[in-house]
């Protein structure tokens, strides 16, 4: 595949979280980016994060994102596709917003704003409320009694503590603004595939189809994975996903009609 590819990590990840995606990927012929968000500041959970971490905005995510965006594109001469998972979807689902992929690909992702089950719902409302009274922290950290149960649960049961142990600090203020982060679908012209895992606890399939609704308005395909859960990259059988997710992106690119900027026609005076 010619497209670079850009993969973003979810809430309290880093990209080493896409290893096995990666290497499927390059094994391939694809350029596969991988960062880490702020890594200054979102420091692993055996570290004491700085007061700045509780600052950051999901917009100060976004704004990284389209530089790195910038920085593939000047590297490589070709605008990416994005794979984003969790907190990552949401991400990714604002790169596609603001024209800035040939394609994106949300794998169990963060809803947006407008796009609620009631479980979800129920949450966000007692979470905003617990937030105006000050009872919210303003960093988080992963806590394995709700990490094993809710996010590795499809994992093998020696693998989880390996995966629990290298998650990172997150900022309570970018958790907070899940519940209200607005995308609107109809500004979004490039191919979308969302992706829900059966047995994810975190963000739950039923949310996800919502998403994939969403979406689907504007031409987006939908795919779900019986047998995997929230850590679907690194799950038992994650060759499946990571094997189709590939050829959707490669049949993508080819329809997408983005540019990166070094490649566009400049404008006669």
């Amino acid at each position: 595949m010619q497209t670079p590819i850009l993969m973003i990590h979810g809430m309290c990840c880093t990209g080493e979280v896409w290893s096995q995606f990666r290497s499927f990927f390059e094994a391939r012929g694809a350029k596969v980016y991988t960062p880490t968000l702020r890594p200054e500041e979102r420091v692993s959970i055996f570290k004491k994060p700085p007061r700045s971490l509780g600052e950051l905005s999901l917009h100060d995510y976004v704004r990284e994102l389209e530089r790195e965006v910038e920085r593939i594109e000047l590297e490589t001469g070709r605008t990416p596709a994005v794979i984003g998972h969790s907190m990552g979807g949401l991400l990714a689902q604002a790169l596609a917003e603001r024209n800035k992929v040939v394609a994106a690909v949300l794998i169990s992702p963060a809803a947006p704003a407008g796009v609620k089950t009631l479980p979800s719902h129920l949450f966000w409302g007692t979470y905003g409320l617990l937030r105006r009274f000050g009872l919210t922290p303003p960093v988080i950290r992963p806590d394995r009694r709700t990490v094993f149960p809710m996010v590795l649960n499809a994992m093998p049961k020696l693998e989880r503590r390996a995966a629990a142990d290298n998650m990172v600090w997150e900022s309570g203020r970018v958790f907070a603004e899940f519940a209200n982060f607005p995308i609107d679908e109809s500004k979004i012209r490039v191919p979308v595939l969302t992706v829900a895992a059966t047995r994810d606890r975190l963000v739950a399939a039923p949310l996800v189809r919502r998403t994939g609704k969403k979406y689907a308005r504007v031409g987006g395909d939908f795919r779900e994975y019986k047998s995997h859960g929230h850590w679907l990259y690194a799950e038992p059988g994650w060759e499946q996903p990571a094997r189709e997710i590939y050829a959707w992106l490669e049949r993508a690119a080819e329809r997408s009609s983005v540019v990166a900027p070094s490649l566009r026609p400049v404008a006669s005076a």
